[in-house]
This record gives structure tokens, sequence and C-alpha cells, in this order.
């Protein structure tokens, strides 16, 4: 496709992912908050579920580009980006992809009595080769970051009200305790024992304005048995005692 004139093309909801390499001129996609300028020898591999736009510069670009779609490539997508895989990048040799989208583009407009089967196995390399280009073992270790971290959070809201520990936790994971706490940290801007502490007191002011359990039972039944700790840690979140919190 070459572009005749300057313009913007902007979509969202699609069921379909999109590929597309700039063989000449240049321009720009928007994509999950972030622009990426695009020029020769560029290549796009987006979910086109989410929203996104891509505009050709006065230096008028031409593309070889493919939507296509299947019940597994989410998932598919999802393994691509724990690999490292990025929405943009730029292959070594471009003649791969080329060749292949020519081949989708042939074979689309041709009479082949098992056309749509060579049409998918096309699709399959194309998968293959976006996925060889994928592996950035940099990035890999901030997915897995981000995967370890997720299952973590995951826990701490579904067994915040039982007794936690770094240690029950590192060892629960498999992640050294001082690797967690720092990862943690950075990623959700608050300590493990402090998003704990949060999450009790949320669910400890619920119960106060809406049960009639004593202030001695709300702590015990959010994680806070000691009745001295509870009172302190609500006031220091809260600015007032939970008796104070319940008349209110």
């Amino acid at each position: 496709m070459q572009a005749v004139h300057p313009h913007v093309s902007q979509r969202e909801d699609l069921m379909s992912f999109l590929c597309f390499i700039v063989l000449s001129g240049e321009g720009e996609l928007s994509y999950e908050e972030q622009t990426y300028q695009l020029s020769e020898g560029d290549c796009v591999f987006i979910d086109c579920r989410k929203a996104y736009s891509h505009s050709t510069s006065d230096n008028l670009w031409s593309l070889q580009w493919c939507h296509f779609y299947a019940p597994s490539l989410p998932a598919v997508y999802e393994k691509y980006k724990e690999r490292g895989g990025r929405p943009v990048f730029h292959p070594d040799d471009l003649t791969p992809f080329t060749s292949l989208l020519t081949d989708l583009y042939n074979l689309a407009s041709s009479s082949d009595y098992i056309r749509d089967m060579r049409i998918n196995e096309k699709l399959g390399t194309l998968l293959t080769l976006l996925m060889e280009q994928s592996w950035h073992p940099e990035s890999v270790t901030v997915s897995r970051k981000r995967m370890e971290l997720a299952a973590v959070k995951e826990y701490l809201d579904e067994y915040y009200t039982e007794k936690l520990t770094l240690d029950d936790l590192s060892e629960k994971f498999f992640i050294n305790k001082f690797y967690l706490s720092k990862i943690f940290k950075e990623t959700y801007g608050t300590t493990v024992n402090n998003y704990l502490i949060s999450k009790r007191i949320t669910r400890a002011k619920q119960l106060l304005r809406f049960t009639d359990m004593t202030v001695d039972e709300v702590g015990a039944a959010v994680g806070m048995g000691d009745a001295n700790y509870f009172s302190r840690m609500f006031r220091k979140v809260e600015g007032i005692s939970p008796r104070e919190y319940r008349k209110l």
C-alpha cells in the first residue's frame, strides 16, 4: 500500500492483530500510550482490540500489512510480550517478512481450492517469524518480575486477613525475600507490609460501618488480633481511632 497523501488511521476494539512493515517513507504509531516514529525497515505487531492510530508524514510511506485473527492469538501475543516482544522492532533482514506478506496477498486473490489452508500455513510462518524476533532477554526479566509480582499481589488480596510474613511469601513463591521486598516497592510504590495494612484497614472500616462486631472482633477478623496494634495502625492510617471512626 502506497500512501497518496498524509493521513491518520485511528481504530479500536477491532477483533484482530496487525502486522505491517514500512517499505519506504516515514510515519508514526500511537499505541498503549506510547508514540513510535517509524521509518523504512521498521516492523509493527500490535493487538487491535486496543486503541491505536498510525499516520504517514509528508514523506509518504509505503506499507505491506496484514490484519488477522484466531482464538489462540491473544495467548500467542501474551507469550510474544513475555519473551520481550515489542510493538515496533527493526529486523536485520526484512526479506522473510516481505516475501511472506507478498505470498499472502497473492493467495488471497487466487482461486486455489485450498486457498484458506495455504493462507493459514503462511500466517503460522509469519507468527513464527514474529516470535523469533521477540526474544529480548533484558525485557524478559522485567516480564517475569511482573508476572511473579502479580501472583504475589493476588495472593495478598485473597489472604490478607491471615498472618503473612515476607518469609512465608518467599517460601511460597520461591523468591528471595529481599528481592521481593525491593521489586514490590518499585512496582506498587509501597512495601508488602504497608500494602497488607492498607488492605486490612480498608476491610476494618467496612466492618465498623456495616456490622455490630466489637472493635476487638473487627481487628481479629482482619488479621490484627492484637487490639493495641490494631488501634495503633488504624489511627496511623486514618488519623482517628476505630471507635471514633465508628461514631462518625
